[in-house]
């Protein structure tokens, strides 16, 4: 904590230094970084009146930094990881160290405005995306969907009120082609539509030794449907729907040896797949009343997926799972707000939502594991049901008063859920079938949570806050477990505790955010294999603990070039986890969170003075990531590694040419790690990749 003191006293030392300089620097006030600016309908403010640490990646970034999807936020925000799962099956998010593999997320995700309840739509295709947004912390008191470790919002290009259309074709190694058109159309002063296409293919990046083939290889396909209807200046109707087609091979899974630390050769016999049929669908009403304004949303999510996978990722033939599972979400959110800018200002929500889940999952057993396992069967395989309800409704509130600098937020919310699970279990051999079990369970959950924020601005250069607030995360069922104890897991619940300050300096030509947390919770839900190694659950650990510093800054040195530096530090451990008389893992670090990431880069233009070529814009950025741990017992672990990005882009009218490289110094390192079978698994992290892409508007 000495190392995080002295560095909140250098940035208020340069502050006092910089900020006395200003004045004799007439000479440089001809230019200065963008206002940075949360637009989301709960904030829809600079960055620097938010009593949170928040991150805003802009449309530039996002196009620069090749931003694809939901996993490339890790290299722009500090103490975000997304570990790289190797499918779009199961995409687990962590904020400061708080987030879990399976079952509900502890992070939210908004994609225009409707909230996505599943992590296996986590992993969509990004294009046309606007502004990314990420909040940290507990949100419940001003969004629908509650968060314990924050929430993300993506916002894609709403349609506009001219006619455009743009083309993006994009090739690189491992024969990657991606392409894209967006068309933009007015319909009338009041009514705009806008359309894209997207489609996106690999060969794979790995080989399956055992079958000399291409393990992951993918063909996704995907489009979108906005329209914005305005009326008047104080009404309008924003209606989308996005659908996607993804067709994807799996996994690049290999036997890992805890002891060298090594993964080997991917080596499996039974090729594995994962399908999926994802369709988001919203409409967001909005009205401007006198002194008020009102949003109603109203959202549907289908996802349709089918997955086989060869369990034990070996040459044997021992375990093959066959999943097939339907989902469907109806969600609805009404806020009420008052104007902003007045002494006391207000929000009043409500939320409502029901998920609807089907899911079947086969274990077959193959000719090896039947003999390793001694089962007098020529054929045996087991099939479990799962018949899935989650509903629930919310009530949430928050008051903000604004005296001259000083600024207090006080909020709360009541959140009710009800779980159901109506599940069975039928054992099939040698062609006969016998029920083995059966029943219908339910568990409801009722939270209180309270929020608490204070915000000082000493003047526009310099804003200190420090907020308060209570995390919470339902329980549920397990949808895979071999013991009655582990049908279903307790809710977790936290305190989030966070101070930081916010800074500008030299006119607006360097941005600060510096912000340290601590975050003490309880019962924490906690990934698992089950006994047989067939599946996974979640059980909570006893008492955690999550604490640590982050730290955004952004400069211009000069005219033409931007800098920026983005550090987290996170050190989360368990403090209270005995699982059994055998295993005690209190003290121990809790996997999969990185204990220091960082971003360094820049991007530099100039302007060509050429009938050919307008602008060369250079963009180079280094991502490093610390240790962190794969499993609860720290015996795995990925020591750290660094990436190294670039993209290099000419621009002539509409039209921009660039080259693009990813890991371009090809770094090796263990993106994903896990146990099963008795055995541990790596996934090795995709190799340099690099190709060229041509983009067109008119």
């Amino acid at each position: 904590m000495k190392k995080l003191t002295l560095l909140a006293i250098i940035v208020v030392s340069c502050y006092a230094v910089t900020r006395a300089q200003e004045v004799k620097q007439d000479s440089i006030k001809n230019y200065k970084l963008d206002e940075i600016v949360i637009q989301s309908p709960k904030y829809n403010r600079n960055i620097f009146e938010i009593p949170a640490a928040a991150t805003m990646v802009s449309e530039r970034l996002i196009e620069n930094s090749r931003v694809e999807d939901l996993t490339s936020i890790s290299l722009v925000v500090p103490n975000f990881f997304m570990p790289d799962y190797g499918s779009k099956l199961t995409s687990p998010v962590y904020i400061r160290g708080v987030g879990n593999r399976i079952n509900t997320p502890s992070v939210g995700l908004y994609v225009d405005d409707v909230p996505y309840f599943e992590k296996a739509a986590f992993n969509f295709d990004f294009y046309d995306v606007e502004r990314i947004e990420v909040l940290r912390g507990p949100q419940g008191t001003l969004y629908g969907r509650n968060a314990m470790g924050g929430l993300i919002n993506v916002f894609t290009k709403k349609p506009g009120k001219k006619q455009s259309t743009s083309v993006s074709v994009d090739y690189g190694n491992y024969n990657q082609i991606r392409s894209n058109v967006t068309h933009n159309q007015p319909l009338g002063k009041a009514l705009s539509v806008q359309a894209s296409l997207n489609q996106r293919h690999n060969d794979g990046f790995y080989e399956n030794t055992f079958s000399q083939t291409e393990v992951d290889k993918i063909n996704s396909y995907s489009g979108r449907v906005k329209a914005l209807l305005s009326p008047s200046d104080k009404f309008n109707v924003l209606t989308s729907i996005q659908y996607e087609d993804s067709k994807q091979g799996g996994y690049p899974y290999a036997l890992f040896d805890d002891q060298e630390m090594k993964a080997g050769d991917i080596s499996y016999d039974k090729e594995s797949i994962y399908n999926r049929q994802l369709l988001s669908a919203g409409v967001n009403m909005n009205y401007s009343g006198p002194g008020f304004s009102l949003r109603v949303n109203y959202s549907y999510q289908s996802l349709d997926d089918f997955q086989e996978i060869d369990q034990d990722f070996t040459p044997q033939s021992l375990f093959f799972v066959v999943q097939d599972q339907q989902l469907k979400m109806f969600a609805q959110e009404w806020n009420i707000e008052s104007a902003k800018g007045g002494v006391y200002n207000w929000l009043f929500g409500t939320f409502g939502f029901k998920q609807l889940l089907d899911k079947a999952v086969t274990v077959e057993y193959g000719e090896d594991g039947l003999a390793k396992y001694k089962l007098p069967f020529s054929q045996y395989h087991y099939t479990k049901f799962y018949d899935n309800t989650n509903s629930g409704i919310a009530f949430f509130h928050q008051s903000t008063l604004d005296l001259g600098g000083f600024s207090l937020s006080a909020g709360i919310r009541a959140d009710y859920e009800k779980a159901t699970l109506d599940y069975v279990h039928d054992l099939f051999m040698n062609g006969n079938r016998n029920n083995a079990d059966a029943f219908v369970s339910e568990m409801d959950f009722f939270e209180i949570l309270p929020k608490v924020a204070l915000k000082y601005s000493i003047d526009e250069y310099l804003v200190p806050y420090a907020t308060v607030a209570k995390g919470y995360n339902s329980g549920g069922f397990n949808s895979t477990f071999e013991r009655d104890e582990d049908r279903s897991f307790k809710p977790e619940h936290s305190w989030n505790y966070e101070a930081g300050v916010k800074a500008k300096w030299l006119q607006q030509r360097i941005y600060a955010n510096l912000a340290f947390f601590y975050i003490d919770w309880v019962n924490q839900q906690i990934y698992q294999a089950v006994p047989s190694g067939t599946g996974s659950m979640l059980t909570n650990a006893g008492k955690s603990e999550s604490k640590g510093v982050e730290l955004e800054l952004k400069a211009l040195p000069a005219r033409n070039l931007e800098t920026w530096v983005n550090f987290g530090y996170n050190k989360a451990k368990f403090v209270e986890y005995v699982k059994n008389e055998n295993e005690d893992y209190s003290g121990n670090y809790l996997p999969y969170v990185p204990q220091y990431s960082f971003n360094v880069g820049g991007n530099y233009h100039f302007n060509v003075r050429a009938n050919w070529l307008d602008r060369v814009n250079i963009h180079l950025t280094y991502n490093g990531f610390g240790k962190h741990y794969w499993h609860e017992s720290n015996e795995a672990y990925q020591s750290y590694y660094g990436l190294l990005n670039h993209r290099v882009s000419f621009d002539k009218d509409n039209i921009t040419f660039s080259f693009w490289g990813k890991n371009i110094l090809n770094a090796t390192y263990n993106s994903f790690y896990f146990q099963a079978l008795g055995n541990s698994y790596a996934q090795i992290g995709k190799p340099a990749t690099m190709g060229v892409n041509l983009k067109i508007s008119f």
